[in-house]
C-alpha cells in the first residue's frame, strides 16, 4: 500500500482516514461522506449531478440553497477603525497632553487637543477608505474565473458562482476555487494533475493527483488539466471549516517603522526639552537675594508656582506647547493616505497594488528582470510560412496541417491560436477526426501530445509540439537530420524567430516511434515602444536584464533590437558558475556573472528564483516579471513580483504588483509612480523632522533662558492649520527621482536638524530685535515691544508724570520683584492702590476689582505699570511669533520637495493652496489676536497702563484687563493682535527663507544626496544604471561595468514578511480577491485531526425540493 501511495505521490492527506472507510463514509446511515474514499460514481449520486455539468435552472436553485463559493465576510466596526486611528505612540502623546490639560483645568485647551486627535483620525479615515474603495472597484475585474461546464458548453465565470455538482476545468495555472474530486478513468495514471498544496499541508513539493483524487480550494495546478466536479463550497470548504485555522498576522508594514523611528526622534527631543524646562524651572539653582539689600541665599531659577486652573502653572502649560508643536501628528495621516492615494492612482495607471510596501520597494529597485515574452514583445506569434523545414517525406502543408491537429481544441494558449489559424484547412480538418486525448504542456519537459482519432476505421496516431530541441531529441532519424535542424534554429534565431518543432508517431503507444515532420519559425516582434522604455529605465538608475525560457541567439537578437546588452548567457554557464566552473574575462563567481550579465536565456523556474537570490544577497532591489504559474515562486522571492497583464491565477497570488496593462511601459510608468509616491513622503518626513526640532529648540531656548511663555492655543492652531495644509502633499506636483530611492534616516534626521535649528535662529533673532531693541520703533515707526527694564521705566515714567501720579514724598519704589530686579531703586512714585481707578471706590470702602490685592502690598504705580506694558507688549509679541513661525515652517516644505532653486519649481495647486490658505488664518490671527486671551487669573480692570507704546489703546483689545504685579499672571500666555507686525513677520520669514535652498544643497552635498556631490564633481552618481555598447565579440569576453548596489535601508524585506503583509491587508473572512481567493487569511500548521476529516461532507435528506444538502464534517 505504501509503495503504491508513494507511486501516486499520494501524502498523508490522501491517505488519512483510508483505513477505516466505515467510520469516515457513513453513507448506510446517511450520515457522513468522505469524499476521498468513495467512487466517482458514488459522489456524482450523492452530488444528483453527471459528469456533463449542470443547467442553468439547476444551478440558480443550488446557489440559493448553498449560497456563493466565499467564506463569510466578518464586518470591521467603522467606529473601532476610526478609534485604531488615535491608537499610536504619536497619538498617546498628544492624548498626554489632553490630560494635563484638563488637569489643569484648561478646557479649552483641552476641547482643542482633543479635536485636533479627532480631525486628524477623521481625515485619515476619510481619505483611506476612499482610496481603498477605488482599489477594490479596479481590482473586481481580477477576480478569480473558473471554467464550468454549463448546459453543456464550456464558459467562464467567477468563482464566487460555483456550486456543488459543478463540472470545473482546472488546468496549469489555476487556484482551486472550490473543493474538487477529479473525474476521468479512475484506472488512467497516464496524465495525473500536479497540485501545490504548500498552503494546507507545508509540503514543499507538488503531489501527484489522479482521476478519483480530491483537491482542496486555494491548491494550485503546476501541470496538466482536468475535469473535475464540485463537492463543496464557501463555508464547507475545508479552508472554510478549518475556522480555527484561519490565523491574522501581526506583521508591521515597512512604513510603519519608518514611522516609529521618525516618531521616536521627535518624541526622544521632545522629552528632552521638558525635563530640561522641568530642571530649569523648578531645579537649577540661582543666587540672589529676594529683598533689595538682603545677603545673597540660593532660589530656584524662575520659581513658579504651579497650582490647577488656567494660568495656575506657568511650566506645565508651556510643555504642552513643546508636546503639541513637536510632535508630528499628522504624520500618520500624511503617509498612509499619500500610499494609499498613490496605490489608488497606480490602480488607475494599469498596476494594482497587492502589498502596500511595494510602492516603496518598487521605488527602491535597482534591476528589474524581464521576461521577454508579452512584456518585451507583443506575444502575437505569427508563422513565416516560406522559411519552414519540413522534415523527410513531409511538405510544408503537412507541417501546417499537423501543427494545427496537434493545437487542443478551444485552447486559448497564444501558440496553438496562431497553428490553428495560419492553416487554411483548419474549418474542416476535424470533420473525420476527433482529439481524444490531450496530455497538455508542462515548462519542465516542454512539448505537449495530442492524440488524433479517426472514428471511422478506428486508427490513432499521437502529435508532438514543442521545443525544437526536445522534439529532436525525441526523433528516430536524429542522427540524420540533427545538423539540418540545428543549423536552422540557429538560422530563425538570429532573425529573432522561435522555432517549434513537430513530430508524428502511429498508435497510441505510451513509448511511441516518433517521425520529425517539420521545424516551424514562430516570429514575436518587439513592441513599439519597448526601447524608449529600456533607455527611461537606464535613466532611472534601473538596470533590465532579460530573463527568457526562449534560445540564446533569439534574446540576443532581441535584446539588439531593443538597444539592451547583449551579454548574455544561457543557464548552463549559471549553473556551471555555481560549481565553480568560471571560463569568463573579469568575473571571478557567480554572484559577479549574474551582476555583470544583460540576461540569461533557456532558463527554467528553479533559474529565476537563483538569479533573483544572487542579485539580493549582492544588496540590490529586484523586480521579476512573470506570467506563469512556473514564474510564481520568482516573483513571490524578488522584491517587487510582477505579474504581467494576462497572468495565470497562481502568478497573480504570488505577486505584489499586478499589471491590468500589458508591456514594459506600464512597469516604467509605476516605478516612475512609486518614486513620486515615495517623494511626497520624504518631503513631508524631511519637513515633519524639521518642525520638531523648530518648535521645541525654538520655545524651549525662549522659556529656559528668557522666562518668556507661547499659549498652547497658538500652537494647536498652528498644528491644525500647518499640519492639516500638509494632506495636500499627497497630491503634489513632483518629480521622480533620477535614483532608486531608499529611507535614508540619518539624511532626513541630519536635515531636518539643521533646518529646525537655521528656523530656530530666525525666531530668536526676530526675538531678540522686536523685545531687547527698539529697531521696529526707530526704523520703521511701529509700537515699541521692547521688554527691557530700562526700557519700561522710561515709558512707565512718562506715562506716571503725565497722569499727574507723582509725590513729593520719597519712598521705596516697590518691594523687590523679580520681573523688574532693576527697579529696586528709592522712587518717587506713590502706591497703586493710591491710583484712583485702581482704589476703593468713592465714597465707600469697598475696593475696585482687584484692589484688595493691590492695595497693602505696597506695589507702587512704577511697578504695576511696567508689568501691565510687559504683559501688553509679551502679547502681542506672542501674535507676531506666530506668525512667523507658521510661515516660515511651512515654507520649508517648498524647499524639501526640490532639488533646485524652490521659488522657480513648480509645486501642486493643492500645495500652494493649502499653504495660502494655512497663512492667510495665522496672518489674520496675529493681526487680531484673541482680545487678550487667556486672561490673567489675577487682573486689574480696567488697566490704564494697557497701552501702546505711543500712548493710544489697541484696536483690538476691548478687554482692558492685564495682570497684577507681584504674582503669578504676569506670566499669563495671552493674545493680543501685533498690528502691521503681521508684515514684518511675512519679510521676515521671507528673508530667512532664501538661505534654505543654499543651505540644502551644503547638506546635499555633505551627504552625497541623490549623488549631489558626484555629479558637482563630475562622476556617474551610484545607483545609476550603465547602457552597454552593442559591439560584435564574443559573450563570453565583454564584461559590463557592475551596477552599484544600492542603499536598500528599511526597503528590504524578506519573502515571509512579504506574505505576511499581503495577508494582513485581507481581514479573516474579507473579500474574495485574486489575492485572496477565498477571502481568507493565513494558515497554520494543520493537525492530523483535521487533515482526517479534511474531506468528509456530513449529508442531510430531505432538503429544498426533496433533495439532499451537503454541510462539512464536524
Amino acid at each position: 500500500m505504501a509503495d503504491k501511495d508513494k507511486e501516486n505521490g499520494e501524502t498523508a492527506m490522501d491517505r488519512a482516514g483510508g483505513e477505516d472507510k466505515a467510520g469516515a463514509a457513513k453513507t448506510a446511515s446517511g450520515d457522513e461522506v468522505d469524499f476521498k474514499d468513495i467512487s466517482l460514481a458514488e459522489a456524482l449520486k450523492i452530488l444528483e449531478c453527471d459528469d456533463k455539468g449542470l443547467t442553468t435552472a439547476e444551478w440558480q436553485k443550488r446557489l440559493e440553497q448553498y449560497g456563493p463559493n466565499k467564506l463569510p465576510e466578518s464586518q470591521r466596526n467603522a467606529f473601532l477603525v476610526f478609534l485604531g486611528y488615535m491608537n499610536n505612540p504619536l497619538s498617546w502623546a498628544m492624548e498626554a497632553a489632553a490630560i494635563i490639560s484638563i488637569v489643569l483645568i484648561d478646557y479649552v485647551d483641552f476641547i482643542l487637543i482633543l479635536s485636533l486627535l479627532f480631525c486628524n483620525a477623521t481625515i485619515s479615515f476619510v481619505e483611506e477608505s476612499n482610496a481603498d474603495k477605488a482599489i477594490k472597484a479596479l481590482t473586481s475585474a481580477l477576480a478569480p474565473r473558473a471554467k464550468v461546464i454549463r448546459d453543456g458548453e464550456v464558459k467562464a465565470i467567477e468563482a464566487i458562482d460555483l456550486v456543488p455538482g459543478d463540472v470545473i476545468v482546472v488546468r496549469i495555472g489555476d487556484i482551486v476555487p472550490a473543493d474538487i474530486k477529479l473525474l476521468g478513468d479512475e484506472a488512467d495514471t497516464s496524465s495525473p494533475l500536479q497540485v501545490d498544496q504548500a498552503a494546507l499541508t507545508g509540503e514543499s513539493l507538488p503531489v501527484k493527483k489522479f482521476p478519483g483524487h480530491i483537491a482542496f480550494s486555494g491548491s494550485t495546478i503546476k501541470q496538466g488539466e482536468q475535469e473535475a466536479v464540485v463537492y463543496a463550497t464557501g463555508k464547507n470548504t475545508f479552508f472554510g471549516r478549518a475556522a480555527a485555522l484561519i490565523a491574522g498576522t501581526n506583521a508591521v508594514a515597512n512604513i510603519q517603522k519608518i514611522m516609529t523611528r521618525i516618531g521616536a526622534v521627535c518624541l526622544i527631543t521632545i522629552g528632552i526639552w521638558c525635563l530640561i524646562e522641568l530642571f530649569v524651572q523648578f531645579f537649577l539653582p540661582r543666587y540672589g537675594g529676594s529683598l533689595p539689600n538682603a545677603p545673597l541665599q540660593p532660589s530656584y531659577r524662575w520659581r513658579h508656582s504651579c497650582i490647577a486652573g488656567i494660568g495656575g502653572c506657568a511650566t506645565l502649560t508651556n510643555m504642552l506647547v513643546i508636546i503639541v508643536g513637536g510632535i508630528p501628528i499628522a504624520m500618520p495621516t500624511v503617509l498612509s493616505v499619500t500610499l494609499a492615494l498613490g496605490a489608488a492612482r497606480l490602480a488607475k495607471e494599469g498596476a494594482i497594488v497587492a502589498r502596500m510596501s511595494a510602492v516603496e520597494e518598487m521605488a527602491g529597485m535597482s534591476i528589474l528582470c524581464s521576461d521577454k515574452t508579452g512584456t518585451l514583445t507583443l506575444n502575437k506569434l505569427s508563422v513565416d510560412q516560406k522559411t519552414i523545414l519540413p522534415g523527410e517525406g513531409y511538405t510544408s502543408d503537412d507541417v501546417m496541417k499537423y501543427a494545427a491537429l496537434s493545437a487542443q481544441i478551444n485552447s486559448e494558449e497564444a501558440i496553438d491560436v496562431v497553428l490553428v489559424e495560419s492553416y487554411e484547412g483548419n474549418h474542416s480538418m476535424w470533420n473525420n477526426l476527433k482529439q481524444s486525448k490531450y496530455i497538455p504542456f508542462n515548462p519542465t519537459d516542454k512539448f505537449t501530445i495530442g492524440y488524433v482519432t479517426n472514428p471511422t476505421d478506428g486508427s490513432t496516431y499521437q502529435l508532438l509540439k514543442g521545443a525544437p530541441q526536445v522534439v529532436l531529441r525525441k526523433s528516430s532519424d536524429k542522427e540524420k537530420i540533427e545538423k539540418d535542424v540545428n543549423d536552422k534554429i540557429v538560422e530563425f534565431a538570429n532573425r529573432g524567430y522561435r522555432s517549434l518543432g513537430i513530430a508524428k508517431a502511429d498508435g497510441d503507444s505510451k513509448d511511441p516511434t516518433w517521425h520529425f515532420v517539420g521545424l516551424l519559425p514562430l516570429f514575436d516582434p518587439p513592441r513599439h515602444d519597448t526601447k524608449e522604455t529600456i533607455a527611461r529605465c537606464l535613466e532611472k538608475g534601473i538596470s533590465v536584464k532579460m530573463v527568457t525560457g526562449d534560445q540564446l541567439l533569439i534574446g540576443k537578437e532581441v535584446a539588439r533590437q531593443l538597444g539592451m546588452g547583449t551579454n548574455m548567457y544561457t543557464t548552463e554557464v549559471l549553473i556551471k558558475a555555481r560549481e565553480g566552473i568560471i571560463h569568463l574575462e573579469g568575473v571571478n563567481d557567480v554572484d559577479e556573472l549574474v551582476e555583470h550579465a544583460d540576461g540569461f536565456a533557456e532558463v527554467f523556474p528553479e533559474h529565476k528564483y537563483a538569479i533573483v537570490e544572487i542579485l539580493q544577497q549582492k544588496g540590490h532591489l529586484v523586480g521579476m516579471t512573470g506570467d506563469g504559474v512556473n514564474d510564481a515562486p520568482a516573483l513571490k522571492r524578488a522584491d517587487v513580483g510582477v505579474a504581467v497583464a494576462g497572468a495565470t491565477e497562481a502568478a497573480r497570488g504570488a505577486a505584489d504588483i499586478v499589471l491590468t496593462e500589458a508591456g514594459l511601459s506600464t512597469i516604467v510608468t509605476a516605478i516612475i509612480g512609486a518614486r513620486k509616491i515615495f517623494q511626497r513622503m520624504n518631503t513631508y518626513a524631511k519637513y515633519t523632522v524639521a518642525m520638531t526640532f523648530r518648535i521645541c529648540f525654538t520655545f524651549g531656548i525662549l522659556t529656559v533662558v528668557y522666562d518668556w511663555y507661547f499659549p498652547t492655543l497658538l500652537i494647536v492652531l498652528l498644528a491644525v492649520f500647518n499640519d492639516g495644509a500638509m494632506i495636500a502633499l499627497s497630491k503634489d506636483r513632483v518629480l521622480p527621482s533620477e535614483l532608486p530611492n531608499s529611507w535614508k534616516l540619518f539624511n532626513i534626521f541630519t536635515t531636518g536638524i539643521v533646518y529646525g535649528i537655521y528656523l530656530s535662529l530666525s525666531s530668536w533673532v526676530l526675538f531678540y530685535v522686536a523685545a531687547k531693541t527698539q529697531f521696529f520703533r526707530d526704523s520703521i515707526h511701529l509700537p515699541d515691544l521692547n521688554q527691557r527694564d530700562v526700557t519700561l521705566v522710561e515709558w512707565c515714567t512718562r506715562t506716571l508724570n503725565d497722569f499727574g501720579y507723582a509725590t513729593s514724598t520719597p519712598r521705596n519704589a516697590a518691594v523687590f520683584n523679580p520681573a523688574f530686579p532693576s527697579v529696586t531703586a528709592t522712587g518717587i512714585y506713590q502706591d497703586a492702590c493710591n491710583i484712583p481707578e485702581y482704589g476703593p471706590k468713592p465714597g465707600s470702602n469697598a475696593p475696585q476689582q482687584g484692589a484688595s490685592i493691590i492695595c497693602g502690598t505696597g506695589t507702587s504705580a512704577v511697578v504695576q505699570c511696567m508689568a501691565e506694558q510687559k504683559w501688553m507688549r509679551e502679547s502681542m509679541l506672542r501674535s507676531l511669533l506666530y506668525v512667523q513661525v507658521s510661515i516660515s515652517g511651512q515654507a520649508v516644505v517648498f524647499v524639501v520637495r526640490a532639488t533646485g532653486w524652490s521659488l522657480t519649481s513648480r509645486a501642486g495647486v493643492l500645495t500652494y493652496a493649502a499653504f495660502f490658505f494655512a497663512q492667510f488664518a495665522a496672518t489674520i490671527i496675529g493681526l487680531f489676536g484673541f482680545n487678550g486671551y487667556d486672561n490673567p487669573r489675577a487682573f486689574v480692570k480696567p488697566c490704564i497702563f494697557c497701552r501702546l507704546s505711543g500712548g493710544g489703546h489697541h484696536p483690538f483689545f476691548t478687554a482692558h484687563k492685564a495682570p497684577q504685579a507681584l504674582t503669578e499672571s504676569l506670566y499669563t500666555d495671552s493674545i493680543i493682535g501685533c498690528e502691521a507686525y503681521v508684515i514684518v513677520a511675512w519679510i521676515w520669514a521671507f528673508i530667512w527663507y532664501l538661505p534654505l535652498d543654499p543651505i540644502k544643497w551644503f547638506m546635499a552635498y555633505v551627504l552625497n544626496e541623490d549623488g549631489f556631490r558626484d555629479r558637482m564633481h563630475g562622476k556617474r552618481p551610484q545607483n545609476i544604471a550603465t547602457e552597454t555598447e552593442n559591439v560584435d565579440l564574443p559573450s563570453q569576453s565583454r564584461v559590463i561595468p557592475k551596477p552599484q548596489a544600492p542603499n536598500k535601508g528599511s526597503l528590504a524585506r524578506s519573502s515571509a514578511q512579504k506574505e505576511a503583509e499581503k495577508n494582513q491587508q485581507s481581514i479573516p473572512g474579507g473579500p474574495v480577491t485574486w489575492t485572496n481567493p477565498m477571502g481568507r487569511h493565513s494558515m497554520s500548521q494543520v493537525s492530523q485531526n483535521q487533515l482526517e476529516r479534511a474531506s468528509v461532507m456530513s449529508v442531510h435528506k430531505g432538503g429544498p425540493d426533496g433533495r439532499s444538502s451537503l454541510q462539512g464534517g464536524k
